[in-house]
């Protein structure tokens, strides 16, 4: 499918001054933040934590919710946010909150945004089943992560929507790089701003990380030295790079399947060291836990 629409004569912001608006604007949701400062402070307390999160039932509702969804995995039943504090720790609930506050980010929600929300969704699903048997951390990372690897994307199409579908153009009817056709159009790249925003928001180092290395083919060699020496971020990367490719491969925010990916081959792949078994179980259990699970965050 190709898209046609007229050729946008409209100059993108800069790379600085789409940070500054974007960070200006306070995009992540207020009890969100108010979550990631408190849970970084040790003195704090569960009966805090859980008197935060009851001030927005919105966030209550959908933390509840992906608690107790199939690929989260819990044993029991979760009917409270202090059983979910108690169950899950301080930083697993955090990685819910930022997860149950993504949506948020998006201020339109035609097809392009509906594109880019599934595969978040599909990502992050992929990743959090990807990352089974690992250390509990990895989960964590790999499943915000999966959310919010396309947060950069998201802001530029909200802040330029119309340079945003040249760059679209670009990638469906020219077959680019998206990180390519953004350097075109733009001048910088989405993973660039991910990792601006998500500094300023104060987000945990390693999730920054994923942020800004997840597309993993396109990590300069330097960077490779210093992020893979820290074995949680080698894996969630892996998780995450791999995860979005299964949706690629299952055409889970895409218009179209690509049955012609080798996995396989994915940089992802070769970081969990995983066999094409491993990845045909991972790839049906993820298309499996989407279609039952996608409602759970919208």
């Amino acid at each position: 499918m190709s898209l046609t629409e007229p050729v946008n004569t409209e100059k993108p912001p800069t790379l600085e001054d789409l940070v500054k608006k974007a960070s200006d604007l306070n995009m992540m949701p207020q009890v969100a933040r108010k979550v990631i400062d408190l849970v970084s402070n040790e003195s704090s307390t569960a009966s805090q934590l859980a008197e935060l999160l009851e001030k927005d039932p919105n966030i209550t509702t959908r933390i509840l919710k992906i608690s107790n969804s199939a690929f989260y995995g819990l044993r029991r039943e979760v009917k409270t946010v202090q059983q979910a504090i108690v169950i899950l720790g301080f930083k697993s609930l955090r990685s819910m909150v930022v997860a149950s506050s993504s949506k948020a980010l998006h201020k339109r929600f035609g097809i392009t945004e509906q594109l880019m929300w599934d595969h978040s969704i599909g990502t992050a699903i992929a990743a959090k089943i990807i990352s089974e048997g690992m250390p509990v951390a990895v989960g964590d990372i790999a499943f915000v992560g999966g959310l919010l690897h396309n947060v950069g994307k998201t802001i530029m199409n909200n802040e330029s929507p119309k340079a945003y579908v040249e760059v679209m153009k670009k990638v469906y009817n020219d077959r680019m790089n998206p990180i390519e056709a953004e350097l075109e159009i733009f001048g910088y790249s989405y993973p660039q701003v991910g990792y601006m925003i998500s500094e300023k928001w104060g987000l945990p180092s390693d999730l920054i990380n994923v942020i800004r290395y997840h597309y993993l083919s396109q990590m300069k060699e330097e960077d490779k030295k210093v992020i893979l020496s820290n074995q949680v971020l080698k894996m969630a990367l892996g998780c995450v790079d791999l995860g979005a490719h299964i949706c690629e491969y299952l055409g889970i925010g895409f218009r179209e399947k690509n049955p012609k990916l080798e996995l396989i081959s994915t940089e992802g792949s070769k970081y969990l060291n995983a066999t094409q078994e491993k990845i045909d179980q991972w790839m049906k259990k993820a298309e499996e836990a989407y279609s039952k699970e996608r409602a759970v965050f919208n």
